[in-house]
């Protein structure tokens, strides 16, 4: 925080610096409708103009530094009783019914009460992003109330886009390469060699320069198209009249439905030049297959294995829901959780430090870990968004509205060796 002294005083010199100012233009003799100022008077009141503008920078200077004091005292992400807690009573969410419904373009619809053909647009980020900030909520002490709302967090907070570091691009496909392979073959390198350029040196005048070793980097070009996933949704005029039904639609079906497209289309889908190739159908991702007499938490840490010998640190791991229920119910000898205390201490899904996304986008019968960010890359286009409007078919006559939410994005995958598909093999009792 800004020392409130040091303001006050520079505020105290400011305010007699521009009565002075006032005091010397008190002093100008006019002459015939034009100011006679002496020398001595202009270079007076330059000066104290210019000792005004500088004690005014100070004052300006200083309210900068409690700006920056502020900024820097906040907490980096949401605390830990936040996150213990989930969302409280009174607390912040906005999701992207609370943008749709605070955008311009909605306030102008309803303040003409809808009458206008409304053509309404919301964004958001590309992420599943949700804050946690202070609150208050005031009722009446006395009597009783009904209070209804409705359930605002999605039913699905993580999805598979929340393990890649965000990224935007303004292009419509990308060029890029992919490693198809990689010899490494760095190694020590004498100062001198013998003729042959390895073997020790002779101290014949046939010794050369020691060669370093050429290693191998196997490359192919890639075309990245951005992929458009979007859906229709039709429904009664009405409901644009309703905030609380209105938002909830908005999060609950139109946003989670291109998000539960999204996941899918990530892991699985089949490029043909105009869709993404998801991780499941890119070439050179490699394969693990478990074995029985590993429980299922165990096979998951073989097959970050090879991700690691691959040189590739394993930033996060996708199952299906189900999956990862037997991972979490694993029992050790004694009859304790492996897996479940690490939920329990702090909210956070992880299993052999690296988080987890559970979808129902992943078969029962494999997972996907990897490098999210370093071996693959997501690219957003243009974020999930909404438009509204009447003006489809015959929506005027039956008084019906169309919303389409839809986003753009790319993926881009240059080093599929760092990505593992696993199948699940039931372990031996």
């Amino acid at each position: 925080m800004a020392d409130k002294s040091l303001l006050k005083s520079l505020q105290g010199q400011l305010a007699e610096k521009s009565a002075e100012a006032d005091r010397i233009a008190g002093t100008f003799k006019e002459e015939n409708g034009s100011f006679v100022v002496s020398t001595e008077q202009r270079d007076a009141y330059v000066k104290t103009v210019r000792d005004a503008q500088e004690i005014k920078g100070l004052i300006d200077a200083a309210s900068n530094a409690d700006d920056i004091g502020q900024y820097l005292s906040e907490p980096d992400a949401v605390p830990a009783a936040g996150q213990h807690y989930g969302t409280p009573s009174g607390a912040e969410y906005k999701s992207l019914g609370d943008m749709f419904l605070e955008s311009d373009a909605y306030k102008r619809a309803a303040s003409s009460d809808f009458r206008d053909r409304p053509f309404i647009r919301a964004e958001m980020e590309g992420k599943s992003i949700w804050s946690l900030s202070a609150g208050t909520q005031t009722h009446q002490a006395l009597g009783t109330g009904q209070q209804l709302q409705m359930t605002e967090l999605q039913r699905r907070k993580m999805h598979v886009r929340d393990l890649f570091p965000s990224a935007k691009t303004k292009s419509a496909y990308l060029l890029g390469v992919r490693e198809t392979g990689w010899v490494n073959n760095a190694a020590q390198v004498r100062e001198r060699t013998a003729a042959d350029g390895t073997s020790a040196p002779t101290g014949a005048d046939t010794d050369v320069f020691g060669r370093a070793p050429r290693s191998k980097l196997t490359l192919e070009p890639v075309m990245y198209p951005v992929a458009e996933v979007a859906h229709l949704i039709d429904a009664h005029k009405n409901i644009l009249s309703d905030d609380a039904r209105l938002k909830s639609f908005i999060n609950s079906r139109l946003t989670e439905g291109v998000k539960f497209a999204e996941d899918f289309d990530l892991l699985h889908s089949v490029g043909d030049g105009q869709k993404l190739t998801g991780l499941f159908n890119i070439p050179g991702v490699q394969q693990y297959t478990g074995v029985a007499k590993d429980k299922y938490s165990v096979q998951m840490r073989r097959a970050i294995t090879k991700s690691l010998l691959a040189e590739y640190e394993p930033t996060g791991v996708v199952l299906s829901p189900s999956m990862w229920e037997q991972v979490e119910v694993e029992e050790d000898s004694t009859g304790a959780f492996r897996v479940a205390i690490q939920v329990a201490v702090g909210a956070v899904k992880q299993v052999w430090r690296i988080p987890v996304v559970e979808t129902t986008a992943m078969p029962d019968g494999q997972y996907l870990l990897g490098a999210f960010g370093m071996g693959a890359q997501l690219y957003d286009r243009e974020n999930v968004s909404v438009t509204v409007s009447s003006e489809n078919s015959d929506n005027f006559e039956r008084g019906v509205i169309t919303f389409r939410a839809d986003e753009r994005l790319a993926l881009e995958c240059p080093r599929p060796e760092s990505f593992v598909i696993g199948t699940w093999t039931t372990p031996t009792p």
